[in-house]
């Protein structure tokens, strides 16, 4: 009897921890040549989007798997014609001398114009670095806490982000 439970333990173990792994080695496979090549990938952008904000920054750093889904997401991103994205000196600045951490940012501009359907340049960047930022300051992805970062946190917290980040237009402010 207890042969059988332990059996069927490493069964449901087995199972389990293989329908949670992810695969992304084949996504350099998947050609984004056109509006309907893009639309169709997008759940799959947003997939790769999420599974890289829930990863740590040492993951993305080392992992194989990681690469590929940070390379589809910013090809996707560059491919698109749905949506634009602006990439300024505040996102260098944030991510510092991390490379990594634009891997973050951008997954962040991905993941809020698909959730939100929007291709407004300065709600997406305002969004996405109230993502990245939520992201630096989980102990869980051991990112290193730079003075830019330390830097963005504060203007968060003064709710002076917009400012920090030069957003002169008026837009709706969706906190995630």
């Amino acid at each position: 009897m207890k042969l059988k439970i332990i059996l069927f333990s490493l069964l449901f173990c087995g199972v389990f921890s293989g329908v949670s792994a992810q695969d992304y080695s084949e996504l350099d496979k998947i050609l984004l040549r056109n509006k309907a090549d893009c639309a169709s990938n997008e759940g799959l952008v947003l997939e790769c989007s999420n599974y890289l904000l829930e990863s740590s920054i040492d993951a993305i750093e080392s992992d194989q798997n990681h690469m590929k889904a940070l390379q589809f997401v910013m090809r996707w991103m560059e491919a698109t014609p749905d949506y634009s994205f602006v990439l300024d000196e505040s996102m260098e600045l944030a991510s510092g001398p991390n490379p990594s951490l634009l891997g973050i940012l951008l997954s962040s501009m991905a993941k809020y114009a698909l959730e939100n359907k929007t291709d407004d340049a300065d709600d997406v960047k305002f969004n996405a670095f109230m993502t990245f930022i939520g992201y630096c300051e989980d102990p869980a992805h051991n990112v290193d806490q730079t003075r830019e970062i330390k830097e963005l946190i504060k203007a968060k917290n003064e709710n002076s982000l917009k400012e920090y980040l030069k957003i002169n237009r008026n837009v709706i402010i969706t906190r995630l």
